[in-house]
């Protein structure tokens, strides 16, 4: 019974073998995680398994956070060449891939917008073609059939903001698929993408009061799975409370990264103010990756002290 138990934290071992993404810069979102080519992430996830099974438990040096890899000390998976080669287009299918890529049409004054979400799609397929295992190198890879699918869609419209999610995965070779998570909110009156620092006259004393929200509301929430007693023995279930609560405490830290995935809430017309934001944390974040993406909806009335003039009378506190 112990190892159904312990088993939701075998997938947070692999949070810094695998990466998850996000990206948020300024007008230009971009992807800031690196993907390991299958052979280096096989090796890697292999030993972590074994430390795992002598213990039971993640590895002592894990943490709940992806570590991301320098671009330095990632061996190339796929030719040189295949950055500046002509892109395939947003649905294609070849004996080595599948991509599909969904993007919402939007109107012709939110043409930034539109022109930031297709470059992040055309990026995400240089990333991927790059990350693909070289069949003569491995021939084990040579018959199978990679994935990725991203999906970009409007999550909610205000007189000030557009807020666009974009979810999916990639296969290139792990144990499972790489999840996907970004956000895109638009300044309709700037005519670009900010970040939520953008909003606040204090980021970081707006951070600390979200991260405050997020992590009790998450808490209650992430808790109410723990096992019950006879679930598994005292020790066991003590150890997934503490892994629990270091992997949440670890991705509510009011860190710029941590906080970078949101949106921008619909109000209860198409003319109404926003009500608030809702954080998202990719999986591997505030929890192992069984419990998938964790989101947090956070009243304007927690934050709008911390919002710039400009900003004050797009939410509704």
């Amino acid at each position: 019974m112990e190892i159904l138990i312990e088993r939701s934290f075998l997938n947070a071992g692999f949070a810094r073998l695998a990466g998850f993404r996000t990206r948020r810069e300024s007008a230009m979102p971009y992807r800031a995680s690196m993907m390991l080519p299958c052979a280096a992430l096989a090796a890697l996830m292999l030993s972590a398994c074994q430390q795992q099974a002598a213990t039971g438990m993640p590895p002592a040096s894990e943490s709940s956070t992806p570590v991301i890899a320098p671009a330095s000390t990632v061996p190339a998976a796929a030719p040189a060449s295949a950055s500046t080669v002509a892109l395939p287009g947003d649905h294609a299918v070849t004996r080595h891939y599948r991509i599909a890529i969904t993007l919402p049409a939007l109107p012709a004054d939110e043409a930034p917008l539109a022109n930031a979400l297709r470059a992040t799609a055309d990026n995400a397929k240089r990333e991927f073609l790059q990350a693909l295992p070289d069949p003569k190198q491995m021939p084990a890879f040579a018959n199978r059939q990679f994935e990725m699918l991203l999906d970009f869609k409007v999550a909610a419209d205000t007189p000030a903001f557009t807020s666009v999610r974009e979810t999916g995965m990639q296969d290139t070779g792990g144990v499972h698929p790489i999840p996907v998570e970004a956000s895109f909110v638009y300044d309709r009156k700037a005519a670009h993408v900010i970040a939520l620092d953008d909003l606040f006259t204090d980021p970081d004393a707006a951070r600390k009061a979200l991260a405050g929200f997020a992590r009790a509301e998450l808490g209650r929430k992430l808790m109410a799975n723990a096992p019950k007693p006879g679930e598994g023995s005292p020790e066991a279930i003590r150890e997934w409370k503490t892994n629990m609560l270091q992997m949440l405490d670890d991705g509510t830290r009011p860190t710029v990264v941590n906080f970078s995935v949101f949106t921008v809430r619909a109000g209860s017309d198409a003319r109404a103010p926003s009500p608030g934001l809702t954080l998202i944390f990719p999986p591997y974040q505030v929890a192992p990756y069984v419990y998938g993406t964790q989101t947090v909806d956070v009243p304007a009335s927690l934050f709008a002290t911390f919002l710039k003039p400009e900003y004050r009378n797009a939410f509704a506190p």
